[in-house]
């Protein structure tokens, strides 16, 4: 006998979302909900096949018939700009056999043929060629809108960022964002000729541990002093040079600011999960000479006071919920999927500011790599963590705290609240964001 399943046909047997008030505490949330996969499938519903999800950026689609593949929520889509210029995305799925129809990551095409029968779609998905057509029935018509590559039903850009939603309906992009649309302003902003291009390769690796986990380190100053100790320790006996572009000891260095210094960068959260945390004392960006290049480039642009208020501005890493997150003065975005309770991929990509020196380019890529590659120091310390905590709760189900901070956390600007840079306050406000979703008629 099959499970009983909802309209969408997850399993949804035996998961009351009224329970959801016994696991997330205002300063504790219960094991379970990393490691149940009735919740990771009411999750899937009811969060990722309604919120607005990070697709990718217009200039990996600059001309048409330049496509990639991605996956938004749970299902892989094909992106691409059409002959008129408009940009598409609709799922890898051909409505013949269900084979997979784009088999690579990305490139230019003028259509795209499933490879298991010859199906073919055009680059606004509608379906234009059927071989063997003789043998179909009489009758069966080949223009029926439901053959076409199923579209994502909404899509909305914002300064070359592209979202989409599986709902058809719901809050537009700039709603869901409010006030962390200021990630996005805080990467383009820093461009000279304001805009930014996906930059060189990507990285892509996986975890054995939930999503959560990861999005939960990205705004977490507690554990670098412990979980990086020996990167921090090398990095701070390494000799200083400070007419060289940013190296990765100079990020690792930063990992061990004092606590003085962290508790006063601070973190800012907002309603709907989002938040970010105050950035690192990172020493050297670039060399004299390419600094003071890029900020009369800046200058030219904006102007002395716009100038300013542009490279004031020092976020470490910036949360747009549930699963993308900004390091604008690094240059790079992180995408978290979720692939299954205990199963999470994450992608980072660069980016590079369009009328910047070339050498801030060179430093981002240098950042990227020491931050995010397989032989990293920083990335494989978390990642074996996530890891054993995830085994951990499976062994033995308990509670996990979030109570840093808790009760000191004040009200702040736009709606949100602001706390020491050690305040677990952006996993209580996830956790109280998670659970209004999954409560959601």
């Amino acid at each position: 006998m099959l499970p009983a399943t909802d309209s969408e046909g997850y399993d949804m047997t035996g998961f009351d979302t009224a329970r959801l008030d016994d696991l997330v505490k205002a300063d504790r949330v219960h094991s379970s909900v990393y490691t149940d996969p009735a919740i990771f499938a009411l999750e899937h519903k009811r969060i990722f096949r309604r919120v607005w999800l990070y697709v990718g950026h217009d200039s990996q689609v600059s001309k048409a018939g330049d496509f990639f593949t991605t996956r938004m929520g749970g299902e892989e889509i094909v992106v691409t700009r059409d002959k008129s210029g408009g940009i598409r995305a609709f799922a890898n799925r051909c409505t013949h056999r269900s084979a997979k129809v784009c088999q690579v990551p990305a490139g230019n095409a003028g259509r795209f043929k499933c490879p298991y029968h010859g199906w073919t779609y055009g680059l606004d998905g509608a379906l234009v060629g059927v071989p063997l057509r003789p043998g179909y029935p009489d009758g069966f018509d080949f223009k029926d809108p439901a053959l076409s590559l199923a579209p994502v039903p909404r899509l909305a850009f914002y300064r070359g960022f592209i979202f989409g939603s599986w709902a058809a309906a719901g809050p537009d992009l700039l709603a869901y964002l409010g006030p962390i649309k200021s990630a996005i302003d805080d990467l383009v902003d820093r461009a000279p000729d304001g805009a930014v291009e996906v930059g060189g390769g990507v990285h892509r690796h996986a975890y054995r541990g939930n999503w959560k986990l990861q999005m939960e380190n990205l705004n977490d100053y507690a554990h670098p002093a412990f979980a990086h100790e020996s990167s921090i320790t090398a990095a701070k006996s390494a000799p200083r040079a400070h007419d060289v572009e940013m190296r990765q000891d100079d990020i690792m260095a930063a990992n061990g600011a004092d606590n003085a210094y962290i508790t006063n960068a601070g973190v800012t959260a907002y309603p709907g999960g989002h938040s970010f945390i105050g950035g690192l004392p990172v020493e050297n960006t670039a060399s004299p000479e390419g600094e003071a290049a890029y900020r009369a480039a800046l200058v030219a642009r904006h102007g002395e006071q716009r100038t300013n208020e542009i490279l004031a501005i020092n976020r470490h890493v910036q949360i747009i919920y549930p699963t993308v997150a900004f390091q604008s003065i690094f240059q790079q975005i992180k995408v978290i999927e979720p692939l299954a309770p205990g199963l999470t991929e994450v992608t980072v990509w660069c980016f590079r500011l369009k009328g910047a020196p070339p050498e801030y380019h060179r430093a981002a890529v240098k950042f990227v790599n020491a931050a995010n590659s397989p032989a990293s120091l920083i990335l494989t310390d978390d990642l074996s963590i996530y890891e054993r905590m995830q085994v951990n709760m499976l062994e033995r189900p308990d509670w996990i705290m979030l109570n840093n901070g808790f009760g000191r956390d004040v009200p702040g600007n736009q709606g949100g609240w602001h706390g020491s840079g050690y305040s677990e306050m952006p996993m209580r406000n996830q956790f109280a964001t998670w659970r209004a979703y999954l409560q959601a008629a």
